[in-house]
């Protein structure tokens, strides 16, 4: 079973807005695991009131207190076979990218991991780390070649104007 896990869960200070709903956001993003073949897709979406701001299957946070590690930990953990985790601000991701992806992390285009695509079995022992760099750090590098400008995470307004 493949599973994608899409973390929208705040509203994005940085931004300035919420990222979810920028570029086509999380709807744009189920399109493009399902034309993969995605058989589930999870919204981790934060808080409960934001549940209702997302067609698929969504999951609250446990608790508000929880690292973005430890709340991935906490949704893998429920899961079985392959999980895709995605960021909502992955504004470039499409079924292209999701098709290259096997284990591992892929590494964007000048070669900096991106472990919030991370591509992993959810059996895989994850650690206890609260840092999401290192609870995926024994995955592999995943070149991706001209395809790797896909795997980019947008954290700004002036990132936003690069796409």
């Amino acid at each position: 079973m493949y599973t994608a896990l899409i973390l929208a869960g705040g509203s994005s200070v940085r931004m300035g807005r919420d990222k979810a709903f920028l570029e086509g956001g999380v709807e744009r993003i189920i399109n493009e695991l399902k034309k993969d073949n995605c058989k589930r897709i999870i919204v981790l979406c934060g808080t409960e009131s934001r549940a209702e701001l997302f067609s698929e299957e969504c999951w609250p946070d446990p608790s508000s207190e929880m690292s973005v590690a430890n709340i991935l930990r906490w949704a893998i953990e429920k899961l079985e076979g392959v999980v895709q985790v995605v960021p909502c601000d992955a504004f470039l991701v499409n079924q292209r990218l999701f098709s290259l992806l096997e284990y591992g992390v892929p590494l964007d285009k000048v070669g900096r991991r991106q472990p919030l695509l991370a591509r992993l079995k959810a059996s895989d022992d994850l650690g206890s780390s609260s840092r999401v760099e290192e609870m995926f750090a024994y995955l592999p590098s995943l070149e991706l070649g001209a395809d790797a400008r896909l795997a980019v995470n947008i954290n700004s307004p002036d990132d936003l104007k690069g796409i």
